[in-house]
This record gives C-alpha cells, sequence and structure tokens, in this order.
C-alpha cells in the first residue's frame, strides 16, 4: 500500500525558497563583517603609523638640543658638540667669519641613532638656494639622503621608519626681529667673534614609512633632494638641449613630493636659537690677597694657575 505525503507540493517550494533567503541574508551578513573589520584594521594601521613617525620626528629633535645641551664629564658628547659647531659642523657652518652668503643653505643628512655619532659632515649635502648642492668636505655614497636599501639608514631596529633632517639659518629678511635682539646682555660684538650673536636656525625633520607605498628607491631619493621650503627659491643645474649648462627650480617640497608618490610622511619643523650662556665664577674675595684666601679650585683649573695664584 503506497503512502502519500500530506504536504502540498507547493509548500514545499515555499520553504525551499525561505531557506535560500535566509542562506543570502547570512552571507551578506558575513561580507558586511568582513568590510567592517577591515576598515577598522586601515584605521588602526593608519593612526599607528602618524604616531610612529611624530615620536621619530620629535626624537629627532630632542637628540639635537641633548648635543648642544650636554654634560660636560661626558667626554663623547663634548666631542659630538665640537663637532656640531665647528666649521664643517650643522650649526658651525653657518657661524663662520663671512659666511652670509651661506642663509639659507640646508645641509642635509640622515638620521642614524645607531651609529656611534650623530652628525658628520662627510654625510651630509648642503643644498645651495642659487643652484644644485655643494659639499663642504666631501660627501660618502649617501650623499646625506636617506636609503631605503641601506638598513642602517632606518631610525629603529624594527627598520620601518626613516629620518632627514635638514638644518637652516634663515636670511634675515625671513625673520622678523627688533635691533640687537640676538645679542646676549654683558656681551660685544665684535667681527672677530662669530659667537657673539645668539644666531636662529631652523630644523626639519621628516619621517617617512618607505614599506608602505609602492614607490622605489630611485622615486623616494628624488623626493628627498627637493627643499624643505620656498621649493620656487632653489636651484638645480639640469642640461639644455644643446648641452648648455642651465639652473632649474623645483616645483615642489620634500613633503609634497613625498605626497604625490603615496609615501606616508611627517614633518616638524622648529626654530631654535643657539644662546651663549654667561656664567661667573668667584675667585677670590675682594681686597683679599692670597696668602689670607685661596683662589677657588675652578679658576686654578680656568687659569691653571695655583691656589696663591702662580702660574703653573
Amino acid at each position: 500500500m503506497k503512502k502519500f505525503s500530506s504536504v502540498p507540493s507547493s509548500q514545499q517550494g515555499v520553504a525551499l525558497i525561505v531557506v535560500l533567503l535566509f542562506l543570502i541574508l547570512i552571507t551578506l551578513a558575513g561580507a558586511i563583517a568582513v568590510k567592517n573589520s577591515t576598515t577598522d584594521l586601515k584605521l588602526a594601521t593608519s593612526e599607528q603609523a602618524d604616531t610612529l613617525m611624530l615620536n621619530t620626528a620629535d626624537n629627532t629633535n630632542k637628540s639635537i638640543e641633548q648635543i648642544i645641551n650636554i654634560d660636560q664629564t661626558d667626554s663623547k658628547a663634548v666631542v659630538q658638540k665640537s663637532i656640531a659647531l665647528s666649521s664643517a659642523g650643522m650649526f658651525g657652518y653657518f657661524m663662520n667669519l663671512g659666511a652670509e652668503d651661506n642663509r639659507g643653505d640646508q645641509i642635509v643628512f640622515c638620521y642614524r641613532p645607531r651609529d656611534a655619532y650623530f652628525f658628520q659632515m662627510n654625510e651630509a649635502t648642503v643644498i645651495d638656494p642659487r643652484g644644485g648642492s655643494k659639499l663642504v668636505t666631501g660627501a660618502s655614497s649617501s650623499g646625506g639622503f636617506c636609503r631605503v636599501s641601506n638598513v642602517s639608514d632606518f631610525s629603529n631596529a624594527r627598520n620601518n621608519v626613516m629620518t632627514q633632517v635638514a638644518v637652516t639659518r634663515p636670511s634675515s629678511d625671513m625673520i622678523a626681529s627688533e635691533p640687537f635682539e640676538y645679542v646676549p646682555t654683558q656681551r660685544t660684538i665684535t667681527t672677530s667673534d662669530a659667537t657673539s650673536t645668539s644666531p636662529n636656525f631652523r630644523v626639519f625633520s621628516t619621517s617617512f614609512l618607505p614599506g608602505m607605498t609602492q614607490a622605489g628607491e630611485k622615486e623616494i631619493l628624488e623626493c628627498l633632494k627637493k627643499p624643505n621650503q620656498n621649493a620656487a627659491d632653489y636651484g638645480y643645474a639640469e642640461k639644455d638641449k644643446d648641452g648648455n649648462d642651465v639652473t632649474k627650480y623645483y616645483d615642489q617640497t620634500l613633503t609634497q613630493c613625498l605626497a604625490s608618490k603615496g609615501v606616508p610622511a611627517k614633518t616638524l619643523v622648529e626654530d631654535v636659537k643657539l644662546d651663549n650662556l654667561l656664567t661667573s665664577e668667584k675667585c677670590l674675595d675682594y681686597g683679599k690677597g692670597s696668602s689670607s684666601n685661596k683662589i677657588s679650585a675652578a679658576c686654578q683649573k680656568l687659569l691653571n694657575i695655583s691656589a696663591s695664584g702662580a702660574p703653573k
């Protein structure tokens, strides 16, 4: 005896359609969840990248400050400060006698905190606003610019962020100041003393993430060679169609170029003033001879004399 189902065939079709609708809704819900998760991940990555670049650029500027404001008992720090203030240093270059014509130059170098030294002119490039670049003591193969292919050029051990620094002394027409504003008190202005004033400097620290872009090393290097400000004022040498040397001028700054290549970057700009702090040392009480009052130990060391005042 045959048994027949009591459910009509039309109702079985309705049940099948309802199941398919539920499957479609579940699939759509899953796709939306994946899409939202991907968006959240991208937002988190972008925020982390901004924080990383900002902190790295800020640490670079702090390192420059620490080079000048050193502990005099640290022999290595004293050497680094003397280099920075020497004629081939990132600050001393602008303080040489007769160096007024170098205002607006930019000393460019790659920040390498894992190296034994912070700055050396033979690993830097001086960008000249009057056209091209000039070297002071001869540059290494890096030419002062960060290279993606050089592991030592990365600012951290994870090798994901680089920082390029540019130091310049703006020309007087770029800084509004009062007469004698940058002359320290109790100092006489002399042409033979380049430190008789407190010069102003501008520091650009640009941190970027080369691994988060499709741009190659050559493209990034082209951007790093561009000036940090007033692009149209900086020129570079090139040949015309007849082979003659001509000067052309940039149409983009460094950060504008990196942005056009899709390279994440942050630039911190700081104006700093190099102050010459005057300190006094009491060597001997006024009106008392050396027989009754010994000269202080600090003055003995400073003047290279004995406690009684006799030359050593």
